[in-house]
């Protein structure tokens, strides 16, 4: 903070430059737009109480191309609290100055200086108890920080060209009861594969979980808080993804893995694998599928399967276990889709509150809603700072599930049916920097507070939904693209049932259909087409690599015989078929052939036995098959002919044969005679 002189001379000038400003002519327009970031990085104290005196810290980032001059910081509180969560959400969604009034005291004022185009500046506010002016009700008190600053053409707004807002809970009865309250930190795939089966962005990827990315930063802070108040979803192919670039797996050909860098990702698994063993964990399906585009097609509960087998699979890689959750996407939630993916009726679903119209704080984050093929918990991801202005930080969130508490600690007091908690979902896209792996550390302290997982929610007494829900508005996946998918599951079913010991096969398959099936194709719709393309072929061109050749034609030299067919297999894997033939004539029954196994890249023949018995000629068409009878691939055609004699014929021949040699004998011994 600067000098008291100094302070009080910027502070008359700010209030008489709008009177010159009136007079004097300005050198440029004013800035109608201000573009400047504010974050708060430090609130003390954590919960308010008498006699404490506020700091707060933060930074202004100027994101406009001019200077803002002679800025200041004033912090901002009303004088009575909220008390109930609906108060603050409507104050909220009215912007009515639910900030309260700046305290302008002069030692609490914080001079800036210029803000430059480009830069961070630092501010400090702090305020004794007696200079914020309020009432010492309980409640929540929303408190702030207001940057003023001179434009470029010289004028000095009363109103704040940026401001940021959190949140201080003053609770000061023992009275009260302590609310469940926990995080839930979401870690999802931020990567996808494009439909030449490599990484789109494996550098970003890199990025984000190295020292100092977003991801890695997410992972230090939750692995930080207590085991009993933390619950992770995974995103199984954040896994796979990260595990491929420790190993240089699907990497296009312009990007090379530093060893420094599979350093880095071999660590983000290995730590994200222990905090998922460590605490609760609810897994979404592989990649995050669109379950409203699935639920809409005609083949839903096989692509289902087909998302449970790559989650599954992958979980047993790393041997982790959990609960299972879907995440339909904001307006994509219908009542239809809740009774699809409700499976046995464990599996929660994560909604906004616009899916729930009649949903209240007091039911509690974790509910029950009764579908048409059963219950199905839902969990309700309802942000206290939702529309609130200034950047998320560590703080502002620590600050978020205190006061969440807070409010539902008193509606607890008030309502002893209230369910109300303090369960936080944190936004998969915040970066909170790296910070104090402390800074959490007063939410679990509080005395209102109890620590909790959503395990604990879920196992036990959900409160009964049983009103409306909204019909989805947003545009799901393609259906050609989920219609390619489809096609791909199932050949990709007749291909693991030929393989034995397929399950390799069979999850490297399933994790390839699930990848085209997330909610990040909306985005992409092209290539999310092109990808499920490319999967279908692919695994179709398994299929056409197992034939079955026949001879040209067989003749038989009686009415029994035998003829050769040739099994090849091209794929990288054995495999065991069966094959079945069809006769042209239908009173010809040939045997199939069962359990023919035949290596990796080899051919095998077998002999086929026939019995003609009084057919001359038959047309056989040879198929291979799956071991429970599935038809597939080009059959081999070919003419078999039986030389057939009748009896008669043979009886014949040989009484003809037995007077020639008679004949010769005789004629042999005269001619001695």
């Amino acid at each position: 903070m600067g000098s008291r002189r100094a302070v009080i001379w910027t502070a008359v000038v700010s209030l008489l430059l709008p009177a010159v400003a009136s007079v004097a002519p300005a050198s440029a327009a004013p800035d109608k737009n201000p573009d400047l970031d504010v974050r708060i990085t430090g609130l003390t104290p954590s919960r308010l109480s008498a006699g404490a005196t506020v700091t707060m810290t933060g930074t202004v980032t100027n994101q406009d191309d001019h200077v803002w001059s002679d800025a200041q910081a004033y912090l901002v509180i009303p004088a009575t609290p909220f008390t109930t969560r609906k108060q603050l959400d409507d104050a909220v969604a009215d912007d009515a100055g639910y900030t309260g009034q700046r305290v302008v005291e002069l030692d609490t004022i914080d001079d800036m200086g210029d803000l430059k185009p480009g830069s961070t500046t630092s501010f400090r506010v702090r305020v004794r108890y007696g200079a914020l002016g309020i009432s010492g009700a309980e409640g929540v008190y929303p408190v702030g920080v207001q940057i003023l600053a001179t434009d470029t053409d010289g004028t000095r707004a009363s109103n704040a060209i940026a401001r940021a807002t959190t949140f201080l809970p003053l609770i000061s009865s023992s009275e009260h009861p302590a609310v469940s309250a926990g995080l839930v930190w979401p870690f999802l795939m931020p990567d996808r594969r494009k439909p030449d089966g490599t990484y789109a962005a494996p550098d970003h990827l890199l990025d984000l979980i190295s020292t100092g990315g977003r991801l890695r930063n997410q992972l230090d802070l939750a692995s930080a808080g207590p085991a009993r108040a933390t619950t992770v979803i995974l995103d199984p192919a954040l896994l796979v993804g990260v595990d491929d670039l420790a190993h240089g797996r699907h990497l296009p050909d312009d990007f090379t893995v530093s060893d420094a860098g599979r350093a880095s990702a071999t660590r983000f698994r290995d730590d994200l694998v222990a905090l998922a063993r460590r605490d609760a964990v609810w897994v979404l399906g592989f990649d995050r599928p669109d379950v409203l585009a699935l639920t809409r097609s005609s083949a839903t509960q096989r692509l289902l399967r087909v998302v449970e087998r790559a989650t599954a699979t992958t979980l047993a890689t790393f041997q982790l276990t959990g609960r299972r959750v879907a995440w339909p996407t904001r307006k994509g939630v219908s009542a239809d889709l809740l009774a699809a993916v409700r499976g046995t009726g464990e599996q929660p679903v994560l909604v906004t509150p616009g899916a729930l119209p009649d949903w209240e704080r007091r039911d509690g984050s974790l509910i029950q809603y009764t579908s048409t093929r059963g219950p199905v918990p839902l969990l309700v991801n309802d942000s206290l700072d939702a529309g609130v202005p200034g950047r998320t930080s560590a703080v502002t969130l620590r600050q978020r599930v205190l006061s969440e508490a807070g409010l539902a600690s008193l509606q607890r007091g008030a309502d002893p049916d209230s369910r109300a908690d303090a369960v936080t979902i944190v936004d998969p896209g915040w970066d909170p920097g790296q910070v104090a792996p402390t800074v959490l550390d007063p939410v679990f302290t509080a005395p209102f507070v109890s620590g909790a997982s959503l395990e604990d929610l879920i196992t036990g007494r959900l409160t009964q939904y049983d009103d409306r829900v909204a019909k989805a508005t947003v545009r799901p996946v393609d259906p050609v693209q989920i219609g390619e998918a489809a096609t791909a599951a199932q050949t990709a079913n007749l291909l693991a049932s030929v393989v034995p010991d397929s399950e390799a096969v069979d999850a490297a398959a399933a994790r390839g259909i699930a990848s085209v099936l997330g909610v990040r194709w909306r985005d992409h719709r092209g290539e999310g087409l092109r990808a499920a393309e490319a999967q279908a072929s692919a695994i179709r061109k398994q299929i056409t690599r197992l034939t079955v050749e026949g001879p040209d034609a067989v003749t038989l030299s009686s009415s029994e015989g035998s003829f050769p067919l040739t099994i090849s297999n091209r794929t990288d894997n054995p495999v065991r078929v069966a094959v079945s033939i069809d006769s042209s004539n239908p009173a010809l029954d040939v045997p199939d052939l069962r359990g023919v196994e035949v290596a990796a890249g080899e051919r095998r023949t077998v002999t086929v036995t026939v019995d003609m018995g009084r057919q001359t000629s038959a047309t056989l068409s040879a198929h291979l098959t799956t071991p429970d009878g599935t038809t597939f691939g080009d059959p081999a055609v070919f003419n078999v002919r039986s030389s057939h004699v009748g009896t008669a014929l043979w009886i014949a021949i040989g009484l003809a044969a037995a007077f020639v040699v008679v004949a010769l004998v005789r004629r042999f011994r005269g001619r001695s005679a």
